[in-house]
């Protein structure tokens, strides 16, 4: 059972709740919270849209409450029509809404709902969103029937962390929107055909593709599978991002353009360059550019004259050139220094994109 803690106690919660990124965590930090705030047997979330999940119930006992459940107790819940009633509610007390007790006992809320859970006492905390009259959050305290309800001070000690879980919350759900926008880019960036690289103006990679870090690798005659899960450039490709950048900055009085363009030529493999573009995001001369880099392989003589090839990744092109040759799975796995599950995982792909059905139709469209 939770009780009320000290105030430094009380306040190191809050803070913990505060500085939460992730759903799991600050729904422990809020049970924390609400459990040294006042005495109760248990704290039940009821959160909506949170981390693209539709509907979260669970309280600080482990227990899950599904979709199902949640429906029936809402359709139950006499405290439904009370609260549609007075949008913008802050706390909800079971004293205020609930009949009295022996016409309680009666109702199929009580004896589907508060009997079996063993709470007879509860305030509800509410967190509205934009479109009333229901309430998208809220977090909710129970007593058991032997506890004394819920006095004045407990009430007033709730409304005190009210506005706290409320701004906690809007936090957390701003940072998961953005983050899930930043995972959306990556996966858009890793699922276009070529490739591409965002860097921001202090040079630090912010979206990278998958064929984007295969050619970085490939830049620096590395094999594929030491590819490094982090997003990286060669290094002769960032030195001229800076000497572009320098470049925008002594003309940044005016007369720099709002695009410009560089191509880098790889110092050993022909036909194997470096497109780096640096762009302004906005019409002013007060913003800082961006830089879009693209690594281009079309000119190297193994597919020079294979237009088609173009709509394979890099890793799906050494795998079809390679089978192309006539090698195995099991010798060109070998080659690559890859598993031969691997193998067959690029070569199925480039199957489906170039149109083919086995490799002799494969080694019929190289030649």
């Amino acid at each position: 059972m939770g009780a009320p803690v000290s105030p430094a106690e009380w306040e190191r919660r809050l803070l913990a709740m505060h500085g939460t990124t992730e759903t799991e965590e600050f729904l422990k930090a809020v049970f924390s919270l609400l459990e040294g705030t006042v005495v109760c047997d248990f704290v039940l979330a009821n959160l909506r849209n949170v981390d693209s999940v539709p509907l979260l119930a669970r309280d600080s006992l482990g227990r899950e409450f599904g979709p199902e459940y949640m429906e029936r107790f809402f359709k139950a819940n006499p405290s439904v029509g009370y609260v549609m009633r007075r949008p913008g509610l802050r706390l909800l007390h079971t004293r205020d809404h609930l009949p009295p007790e022996e016409k309680l006992r009666s109702l199929p809320f009580y004896t589907e709902f508060m009997e079996p859970e063993n709470w007879r006492h509860s305030v509800a905390l509410l967190f509205w969103g934009f479109f009333p009259p229901v309430p998208q959050n809220a977090f909710c305290v129970f007593r058991s029937e032997d506890q004394a309800d819920f006095d004045s001070d407990d009430l007033k000690r709730l409304r005190l962390v009210h506005p706290h879980i409320a701004t906690a919350l809007k936090r957390l759900k701003k940072e998961i929107k953005s983050r899930t926008a930043g995972d959306r880019i990556s996966a858009l960036l890793d699922s276009l055909p070529g490739n591409a690289t965002l860097l921001e103006w202090d040079l630090r990679i912010t979206h990278q593709s998958r064929s984007a870090r295969l050619l970085s690798a490939q830049w620096e005659g590395r094999s594929n599978e030491s590819l490094d899960r982090g997003m990286e450039l060669p290094g002769e490709v960032i030195r001229a991002c800076e000497s572009l950048k320098s470049e925008w900055q002594v003309g940044s009085n005016g007369t720099s353009p709002l695009f410009k363009k560089r191509t880098l030529p790889h110092p050993m493999q022909q036909g194997f360059q470096a497109e780096i573009t640096l762009v302004l995001k906005q019409d002013s001369l007060l913003a800082h550019p961006t830089f879009l880099v693209e690594l281009v392989e079309s000119g190297s003589p193994a597919f020079a004259n294979l237009p088609q090839l173009n709509v394979l990744t890099p890793s799906e092109r050494e795998a079809a050139l390679l089978a192309g040759d006539g090698l195995s799975n099991e010798e060109a796995a070998k080659q690559l220094g890859i598993s031969v599950a691997a193998m067959k995982f690029r070569l199925n792909g480039a199957f489906k994109k170039l149109g083919v059905r086995s490799r002799s139709q494969l080694a019929a469209m190289l030649r």
